[in-house]
């Protein structure tokens, strides 16, 4: 079954779920067979009830003891810490907007290079981010990722390609890149089939990551000459 959240999709194995409940008129719960339990809000008290005992009717008599393990949640833990990260961005931006305005009325037009320094520092940021992501991602795929072959399909505007894979329980999944291949060869999650990369020569990879990395301190480093060297 799927539940739409706001945000995000959980995908439930009905094998997987214990026991389905109105916890109040309009709340459906739908507890796991390891307990955990997802909690649904339901549009009126009849249309709650009528969902339970839908659901309770096609419950398979086999159960999965697995429970949560086998829930499929798209969110990762970068999206689950989103918040705080935002929190984290918003303090951050006051600190330097408060840095800023100091600088002006105690240094003058020195203030000029703290605001340029923006430039590298979010280049540098942003390159680091890329690289970060790319080595988890690489990570992640390379312990359990699987190999198919994509097919070129169509285009997406002037660049792009995109392609089309299969992956092992027959569903087609698209990838959008900008190599003009008639194929290619892709590794996806089989947790999350959408989620997918080329699959590359690992010294391919390690060289690009080690770019977009080493090129990260580079520009890190001179945002942050430019911006605090008014401290020196």
């Amino acid at each position: 079954m799927h539940i739409d959240r706001s945000d995000h999709q959980v995908d439930i194995p009905l094998s997987a779920i214990q026991e389905v409940r109105a916890a109040e008129a309009r709340t459906v719960e739908i507890v796991l067979t390891d307990g955990t339990a997802h909690r649904v809000e339901g549009g009126n008290p009849t249309a709650t009830t009528a969902f339970v005992a839908a659901l309770t009717a096609v419950l398979p008599d086999e159960q999965d003891p697995a429970g949560r393990a086998v829930v499929t949640d798209p969110r990762s833990p970068r999206d689950r810490g989103l918040s705080g990260l935002m929190a984290l961005a918003v303090v951050l931006l006051l600190a330097f907007l408060g840095y800023v305005v100091w600088v002006a009325l105690t240094h003058g037009t020195r203030v000029v290079g703290v605001i340029t320094g923006l430039v590298p520092l979010t280049l540098g940021l942003g390159m680091l981010a890329t690289g970060v992501q790319e080595t988890f991602r690489r990570i992640l795929l390379g312990r359990r990722g699987i190999t198919v072959l994509a097919e070129a399909v169509g285009t997406e505007g002037k660049k792009k390609v995109v392609y089309e894979y299969v992956d092992a329980d027959g569903a087609v999944h698209t990838y959008t890149c900008k190599r003009r291949l008639q194929r290619v060869q892709l590794a996806y999650d089989p947790h999350l089939p959408t989620r997918a990369v080329h699959a590359d020569w690992l010294p391919f990879v390690v060289g690009r990551v080690f770019v977009l990395v080493g090129g990260s301190f580079f520009w890190l480093f001179a945002g942050v000459v430019m911006i605090f060297r008014v401290l020196w």
